[in-house]
């Protein structure tokens, strides 16, 4: 039997379509991605609070020693052209409890939730983003988030009067495109006050890198009410500028970090200078980070300073588990007593 060449070539041009078709839709797939992420970190932990000397302290089961815990996902589309639409939502969290975000009444959301396009002009992101200052904060310092142990976070946003929390809601972030060894971001979140347009955040930072040499740079402007972890009263204001440096030495490294805060208030001006002194140093398997930090601090009739002294030993097991014991002792002029944080726990990351 002779089959016909129209039948023939209907057949191959059915099947080239189909092909054709699934190819497009295995290319579509390929150019999505949504990856989710996240890190625990728990730890025992007995705590006194620097202050009256009759300040209780705690002792029990924490979280969040050496890391602040989160979940998140992040997306990514190719939209051709060499753009890609991008976004991410991240939740702060309390494992030894359950609790959702860093304490009660804390955003959902509140580590970062945005939208954004990045290309050949750099990346946008509108949304809630991660604040450029505190970027400059933890990347030059061993101990990076931690609210619990680390000199220069507890010297800014963990008590030491840094206002502007360490995500920005209501905010448009621009990262140019890298040029040489430099990168530099500028963001700006809106107040969204009714009837005052002057409750506004600004910022922008800068990191360059050179063989084992580390730098950055970062400023900020919060003014009027702001929603966060922190807030400042209408009609004040607080500058806030942050200079750091890492070098590698094999495989340690040593930092540097001073920050200025300038707060113009209604009930009087407050001028904050920190200086933080670190290094990651090896040990065996493990690492042991030293810290020391200074504050000094100025208001129109009073001067005193605060003292931060940190020990970590930090042992990974794998890339993704490691644990550390973390020993932190505070020092405030003003203090009666010096308070300590001694810690033992372990982080898992995925």
């Amino acid at each position: 039997m002779r089959i016909a060449p129209t039948i023939i070539a209907k057949t191959l041009l059915t099947s080239t379509s189909g092909l054709a078709l699934l190819l497009l839709a295995s290319t579509t797939i390929a150019q999505s991605s949504v990856v989710f992420k996240g890190e625990l970190d728990v730890y025992a932990s007995d705590y006194e609070p620097a202050g009256d000397d009759d300040a209780e302290g705690t002792q029990g089961i924490q979280s969040n020693g050496m890391t602040t815990s989160w979940l998140g996902a992040h997306g990514k589309h190719e939209l051709g052209n060499g753009l890609t639409a991008i976004a991410g939502v991240e939740m702060f969290f309390q494992p030894d409890s359950a609790e959702q975000g860093r304490f009660d009444d804390d955003i959902f959301f509140a580590r970062s939730a945005y939208v954004g396009l990045a290309g050949g002009f750099g990346e946008v992101k509108m949304g809630r983003t991660t604040s450029l200052y505190f970027l400059s904060t933890i990347l030059f310092n061993p101990f990076g988030d931690s609210f619990a142990f680390s000199p220069m976070i507890l010297m800014g946003y963990g008590g030491g009067g840094l206002y502007g929390d360490t995500g920005w809601s209501d905010s448009v972030v621009y990262s140019l495109p890298k040029m040489g060894n430099f990168n530099t971001s500028i963001a700006y979140a809106f107040g969204e006050e009714e009837g005052d347009t002057s409750t506004n955040k600004i910022a922008a930072n800068a990191f360059y890198t050179s063989g084992n040499l580390g730098l950055t740079a970062a400023v900020q402007k919060v003014s009027g009410t702001q929603p966060g972890a922190t807030s400042l009263p209408m009609d004040d204001s607080q500058t806030a500028a942050i200079a750091g440096l890492s070098y590698a030495i094999g495989k340690s490294t040593v930092y540097a970090q001073y920050q200025l805060l300038r707060d113009e208030l209604a009930t009087g001006d407050i001028d904050r200078d920190t200086l933080v002194l670190s290094a990651s140093i090896a040990a065996g398997p493990g690492s042991v980070y030293l810290s020391y930090g200074l504050t000094e601090t100025s208001t129109a009739t009073d001067e005193y300073d605060r003292n931060i002294y940190t020990l970590v030993y930090n042992l990974p097991l794998t890339s993704q588990f490691d644990t550390y014991a973390a020993y932190t002792s505070d020092d405030p002029d003003l203090a009666e007593q010096t308070g300590h944080t001694l810690g033992v726990g372990a982080r898992f990351r995925f």
